[in-house]
């Protein structure tokens, strides 16, 4: 990755107006075209263990650096980062995928099912319940573990949700909000030579996860 991604994003987020962007156009073209390339790079090694990947195309999975700022009250026009959602249906919410966000100081390595319905959230709680011990070997995998640490328990209900036994031995897995893991990863990693080769590892590892999490959609079970 060109080391002038991370001081264009940078400088973005000092001078984030269309006045500054027209006048780096020509750098975030090329910033961006060389994004698309490894991201197309690793598509195409990811699907050797993961078919759902195989013909999926890059410009479904990129997201536009432009913001929406519609409903929001940052109205600053661009997003600071380059993001990419690696699902079979591409950049799709409600589905368990593979995220890579790159953004100076701030770049991380992301899997599983992030922000899901309400009616997919408590069918997926109710898969956990119900195949606990299946859920527990996926996410207490060595490889997994050390890798990610675990699942990410930042969005998390306080108390148990509704319709399970209070007995069950692990209710933080019910509390959860999202199903998902997290790495955060230093800007210098993305200048090595085999960045891509490593997070498709790191994804590799995720992907029991993001099936069994899938399942539940594909069966339409909620």
């Amino acid at each position: 990755m060109n080391r002038d991604t991370f001081k264009f994003l940078s400088e973005l987020s000092i001078n984030n107006n269309r006045e500054w962007f027209a006048l780096n156009k020509h750098r975030f073209v090329d910033i961006k075209t060389e994004f698309e390339d490894d991201i197309r790079v690793l598509l195409a090694n990811m699907s050797a263990f993961d078919d759902e990947l195989k013909g999926l195309s890059v410009e479904r999975c990129v997201y536009r650096i432009y913001r929406d700022m519609r409903f929001s009250f940052d109205k600053t026009p661009y997003k600071t980062n380059f993001g990419a959602f690696m699902t079979k249906f591409g950049k799709k919410l409600d589905r368990a995928g593979y995220y890579l966000h790159i953004e100076p100081g701030k770049s991380m390595i992301c899997a599983g099912l992030w922000f899901p319905s309400s009616a997919l959230l408590k069918a997926e709680r109710r898969a956990i319940y119900d195949n606990i011990e299946e859920f527990r070997d996926i996410i207490n995998d060595k490889n997994f573990i050390e890798c990610f640490g675990g699942l990410n328990f930042e969005n998390s209900l306080k108390k148990l949700p509704l319709g399970f036994d209070k007995s069950f031995e692990y209710p933080e897995l019910l509390k959860l909000k999202d199903f998902g893991v997290v790495k955060y990863m230093p800007d210098k990693f993305f200048f090595e030579k085999d960045w891509i080769d490593k997070v498709c590892k790191y994804f590799s590892y995720t992907k029991p996860l993001n099936d069994f999490l899938n399942f539940i959609i594909d069966e339409e079970q909620y």
